[in-house]
């Protein structure tokens, strides 16, 4: 059975109630024939349905239990090569699972990849006896790489102490299916409030830290070389989201406000961009992606989606009806774009259906057909 999307929204909505199709005759499977502007909902599509139950795990459950994959300050990275966003969380007091979840935009349902380690370790070790990571508050660590197939991740707050003890790059191979651990560790401290971007043109993955001396940092990790190395930045004090500009090379940043831009293809210093339009909330702990369909990035993490035009370096706000409740314990990665439905997807919470926001019109890459409109 497909599900069936809603998206909020005046004629549109009645439309779909009355006929069973989306805008224009299309079939309603599918975010990619929503109207541009506009919020989609999936039925059926909360979290909790595939999380473990309690005592099911032994060890596991901590304070708050498996939701906290989703509430605790955790996020999530985009397989493009299977079509999903994937989440990985926890961490602290809240939760001591180390499982993976994947949402299959495909076929709009949740799957649970692993288990998680049954009574894991809590030495801040970071490594469980069976070899897999203890789990995190994961922030904004996580990244697909998409040219070795590889989920990335590294810093947070680990369970159960809460320190920065994550501090070696962590792999999980989705082939077969195993998680690897870097022999060696940054030549940083990861901490908290990170967040990465991954470039599938130059195959780097950037990395951006805060440094116990509340610095930030921009550091770019070559996976095939198992090599890091420093991008000069100046003295930006943090970070609270990046998205990669796929179509111009820049690592765009926000900075407490304000948007800090770097050419991280041609290798050149940081640049602030004065931007104008509705003003950009100074808040962390959000999602932004760029989609390079509109040339725009869109922001979440507030009540609203913000959305930057980097040609005219304005802001705008999209105020829609059906947009899920507040994000009190940040999104990061859980607000990705996907490139096969041309739309944002949202995980809010392991108690809400998944929704896409619709930036911009069009189908997408790999969509389904839309279906012919019938009498």
């Amino acid at each position: 059975m497909h599900p069936q999307q809603l998206v909020r929204g005046g004629i549109f909505l009645a439309f779909l109630f009355c006929t069973g199709l989306g805008a224009n005759g299309f079939g309603a499977e599918s975010p990619a024939h929503a109207p541009a502007n506009s919020w989609i909902e999936i039925p059926n599509t909360k979290m909790k349905a595939v999380l473990p139950k309690p005592d099911q795990f032994p060890g596991t459950w901590g304070i708050c239990g498996p939701a906290s994959v989703v509430n605790a300050w955790s996020g999530g990275a985009l397989d493009t090569k299977r079509n999903r966003l994937v989440l990985f969380g926890g961490g602290h007091g809240d939760y001591a699972g180390n499982e993976l979840y994947a949402f299959d935009i495909g076929k709009m349902t949740w799957e649970r990849i692993t288990d998680p380690t049954p009574n894991p370790k809590v030495d801040d070790s970071d490594e469980n006896s069976d070899g897999t990571p203890q789990s995190r508050h994961s922030y904004g660590g996580l990244a697909y790489l998409e040219h070795c197939d590889r989920y990335f991740a590294l810093g947070g707050s680990i369970y159960k102490s809460g320190h920065a003890a994550c501090n070696k790059v962590w792999t999980f191979d989705f082939a077969a299916q195993k998680w690897a651990r870097a022999k060696d560790k940054p030549p940083f401290n990861p901490m908290y409030e990170c967040s990465s971007a991954y470039d599938p043109a130059t195959k780097k993955l950037w990395f951006c830290n805060v440094n116990a001396g509340s610095w930030a940092e921009v550091w770019c990790y070559e996976f095939d070389k198992e090599q890091w190395s420093r991008f000069k930045i100046g003295n930006d004090l943090g970070y609270g989201g990046v998205a990669l500009d796929t179509k111009r090379g820049l690592l765009v940043a926000l900075c407490a406000g304000k948007v800090k831009v770097y050419d991280v293809r041609g290798n050149k210093p940081g640049e602030a961009w004065q931007t104008t339009g509705d003003v950009l909330p100074k808040t962390g702990q959000v999602g932004f992606d760029y989609d390079p369909v509109a040339d725009k990035f869109a922001y979440w993490g507030s009540d609203k989606v913000y959305v930057l035009d980097p040609e005219k370096k304005t802001w705008t706000i999209q105020e829609l009806p059906g947009a899920p409740k507040l994000t009190t314990k940040g999104t990061y990665g859980r607000w990705r774009y996907v490139p096969s439905v041309n739309a944002f997807i949202l995980v809010s919470s392991s108690e809400e259906n998944v929704r896409f926001y619709k930036l911009s019109a069009g189908p997408g890459t790999g969509a389904p057909a839309p279906a012919s409109a019938t009498k």
